[in-house]
């Protein structure tokens, strides 16, 4: 059970609407900031949805520039068409000051297209971000076309979070937009009220194949579709009571299961990820609901694994509820590759489920080597 070491498991199964605390679809508290436009000026973009201000008067300095005609599209969303560059300087911070202050959780999210804003160079741009005095991660610009983001989850110390980009070479930092969103406070803990840095987070059975993200997200999150060899997709059509992670309906009534037909095991679901590091940890989460309505001579229960380790289980997700499975403290170092296994019960008469996953690796606020 070494690799198990330091995990707390905990679950969160759906409640009552009426009792349990899920942001509304509204934009209360949101930041959303596109970097490069003129101060003063605001709008909403029509693929999010999301009202956009001017980056003026959150930062010192920096240069408004817009990334070359060549990669401009009507299927770009707005933010990604300028940039604010710092060409001066080497560390250059954003502050954001969230209502909720030094009291909130928020998703703070750091998104970076190039798009040869300086007229080919030559030298794609590779510089650090930092959360405070924390390091953050590098942003390391290999393709001109290709949007990077960059997201954690945190829980400051302070009423005010600075955002800082910082130059470590001869290539100038730039920034295309910065998304500060309050989540619920019960939601997304750790130890100490650390900071995480998203990993990944999937919509396991995605029937439409594309990425999720406000208005179905209250939150704002990002979810990228994956389908899996050796899967199939089932899904319901009715609403999902939602637990206090207020997950998108559109994710959470689908959900992968084993093929039995093709799956060179139809009791059991795997997937994995490797470490970029030999020092991360991660946090993971595991959200789950039933989509079927089952007979009474069907069982679905199952357990999850970690590299061979007992993670969580055995549990059946509730029909048409949201049930989510979580750390409260990351696991150990030292491990290359992660493998997840979701296997079916001796008692069970179906194979598992699992509808959407979250990993974050721990934010360690330094750097280190790889």
């Amino acid at each position: 059970m070494e690799m198990l070491k330091g995990f707390i498991f905990a679950w969160l199964i759906a409640f009552s609407l009426a009792t349990i605390a899920v942001a509304q679809n509204n934009q209360t508290g949101f930041i959303s900031l596109d970097c490069g436009i003129p101060g003063g000026s605001n709008y909403t973009d029509i693929i999010t949805g999301l009202f956009y201000t001017s980056d003026v008067g959150y930062v010192s300095g920096g240069v408004n520039n817009s990334i070359s005609a060549k990669y401009q599209s009507d299927s770009l969303e707005r933010p990604y068409l300028t940039l604010t560059s710092f060409p001066i300087g080497t560390k250059n911070c954003y502050t954001l000051t969230p209502a909720q202050g030094n009291l909130g959780r928020y998703l703070i999210r750091a998104s970076f297209l190039y798009g040869d804003y300086d007229d080919g160079t030559d030298q794609f741009p590779y510089f650090d971000l930092y959360i405070g005095e924390k390091y953050w991660d590098t942003v390391s610009i290999y393709n001109s076309s290709i949007p990077i983001q960059k997201e954690i989850i945190h829980t400051p110390s302070n009423d005010s979070i600075n955002v800082c980009l910082v130059k470590i070479n001869t290539t100038t930092p730039f920034i295309s937009a910065l998304e500060l969103r309050p989540l619920n406070i019960t939601t997304y803990k750790t130890v100490l009220n650390s900071s995480m840095e998203l990993s990944f987070r999937l919509d396991l059975g995605s029937l439409t194949n594309e990425f999720v993200r406000y208005s179905d997200d209250v939150y704002d999150r990002n979810w990228r579709p994956n389908q899996r060899q050796n899967t199939v997709i089932i899904h319901t059509t009715e609403d999902i009571l939602q637990n206090s992670f207020g997950l998108p309906l559109s994710v959470m009534s689908t959900a992968l299961t084993p093929d039995p037909e093709t799956g060179p095991n139809p009791n059991s679901l795997s997937f994995s990820w490797y470490s970029a590091n030999a020092t991360d940890r991660y946090y993971l989460y595991f959200h789950f609901a039933e989509v079927v309505k089952l007979s009474e001579t069907e069982t679905r229960e199952f357990s999850i694994y970690i590299n061979d380790n007992l993670f969580y289980g055995p549990m059946s997700p509730g029909y048409l509820s949201t049930t989510t499975v979580y750390t409260l403290t990351p696991g150990s170092t030292g491990i290359e590759r992660y493998d997840v296994l979701i296997n079916k019960t001796e008692i069970s008469t179906l194979p598992p489920l699992i509808n959407a996953i979250e990993v974050f690796r721990e934010l360690k606020g330094y750097k280190t080597d790889i």
